[in-house]
């Protein structure tokens, strides 16, 4: 019962209204349900969208695991032919893993062509939050995609014990050095 009824006249939020007993009562819970029911399926959506995401972290990490172990076997090269100090490039490592996203050029422009065993959509909820829908087929640029694994990549690296472990400043190099036997 939203309001009280005077004298054949119904008093609703300080309002007088005509009409029968509740319509206007009935109109404004139904208006308030459809908008508890917007609320619910956004965030239904949204837990959706979450599930996804996390698809996406745990492809992400297989990747980043495939990408470290690759990095170490160039940098025991490194180390065979004695030198202390490797310097890769993250994009020519990405290649080197089967299941990495890959890449086509369109208009100069280097769009992720194939997502292996994952999915644009994944990507996109875990990078770009789980708020807006994505439109299938958005193209996505592949140095964004490299640009999203490279923190996480360098995170790990790091945890080797390398002396130094960093990305080369406007590029995609890697340096990783470690000390040399006689320790200077």
């Amino acid at each position: 019962f939203c309001g009280s009824h005077v004298g054949g006249v119904r008093v609703h939020a300080g309002r007088l209204n005509r009409g029968p007993p509740h319509a206007q009562c009935l109109h404004t819970m139904s208006f308030a349900a459809s908008l508890t029911k917007i609320v619910a399926e956004k965030r239904e959506e949204q837990k959706a969208r979450e599930k996804l995401a996390a698809k996406w972290k745990a492809h992400e990490e297989k990747l980043l695991e495939s990408l470290i172990d690759t990095f170490k076997k160039k940098c025991m090269r490194e180390a065979e032919l004695e030198r202390c100090e490797a310097s890769i490039s993250f994009a020519s490592l990405v290649r080197e893993i089967s299941d990495f996203p890959t890449h086509v050029i369109v208009d100069s422009q280097h769009l992720v062509e194939n997502w292996g065993d994952g999915a644009a959509s994944w990507w996109y909820y875990a990078h770009r939050g789980v708020t807006q829908e994505f439109v299938s087929g958005t193209p996505v640029s592949f140095a964004e995609l490299l640009e999203s694994m490279m923190p996480k990549f360098l995170e790990s690296a790091q945890e080797l014990g390398f002396q130094s472990c960093k990305r080369e400043p406007g590029t995609w190099k890697v340096v990783a050095s470690w000390k040399p036997p006689d320790g200077k």
